[in-house]
């Protein structure tokens, strides 16, 4: 409240009595109306995506201040979403004047989700009023990320006795945030044998294929053609996104040498 007086000024009258007469002056408050606050419409439930998708919000005062308003924008999480502008200014002619602030979502390659961040509003000023005072806006970036395993397919589905080979690849869909490692193994090390034994991708290379060979053994027994699988175990990880995943096994059959 700002206090203000009425004067009651002296009296004027051709009768002394009454000629210069003064009164004691009326001290009143008056009681403010006016808060000092940052206003961000809307403050909740914005959306942006992975893909880049946008989303706005509008800014301004509450109430006129005494001097210049900055207000600095930032991203609680720029791994998820960027801010534009970085500040705006408020004047005491514009301080009413809605200005837009855009937030885009960035893609981060992991599949995460749906991640929560805020703008953070922070503003600086010589009005004590609004000198400090902070706000807030919610914002949830959308992904657009898919954890998975994807299996090539083979050079061939045949391996022959006399030592010959066929490759497939194996690749993440997103990046994990730790380690996955993949077991492989034959049915029948008797008629078939793979290579590596297994493969890890990390964070740098889950998008680089790995290679996988699958070579055929000579048993030396006249048993024709025999079928073997080669066994692409569950992935082992600490990234929950990829741990237990299991793509299918590939079915392979080796052809016989022997009469």
């Amino acid at each position: 409240p700002q206090p203000y007086t009425i004067r009651i000024g002296p009296a004027t009258s051709t009768d002394p009595n009454y000629s210069g007469r003064d009164p004691a002056d009326l001290a009143f408050p008056n009681a403010d109306n006016d808060t000092a606050s940052l206003v961000a419409t809307p403050s909740t439930g914005l959306l942006t995506t992975e893909a880049g998708g946008t989303a706005t919000f509008q800014l301004a005062l509450s109430s006129q201040p005494t001097a210049n308003v900055v207000v600095a924008l930032s991203s609680s999480n720029t791994a998820e979403g960027t801010v534009s502008p970085a500040s705006v200014t408020f004047t005491t002619a514009n301080w009413n004047l809605a200005q837009t602030v855009t937030v885009t979502g960035v893609d981060d390659l992991v599949a995460d989700g749906p991640i929560a961040y805020v703008v953070q509003l922070s503003a600086t000023s010589t009005d004590a009023g609004y000198n400090a005072r902070t706000g807030s806006v919610s914002v949830t970036n959308q992904d657009n990320d898919v954890a998975g395993i994807t299996v090539g397919t083979p050079s061939g589905t045949s391996t022959s006795e006399s030592g010959t080979s066929v490759t497939f690849t194996i690749v993440l869909t997103s990046q994990p945030t730790a380690n996955v490692t993949i077991p492989l193994s034959s049915s029948n090390t008797a008629e078939g044998v793979v290579s590596p034994a297994s493969v890890t991708f990390t964070a740098a290379t889950w998008s680089l294929p790995q290679t996988i060979t699958v070579t055929g053994v000579d048993d030396l027994v006249a048993d024709g053609t025999q079928p073997y699988t080669i066994v692409i175990g569950p992935a082992t990880s600490a990234d929950p996104s990829y741990a237990g995943r299991d793509p299918a096994d590939l079915a392979f059959t080796n052809t016989d040498n022997d009469a």
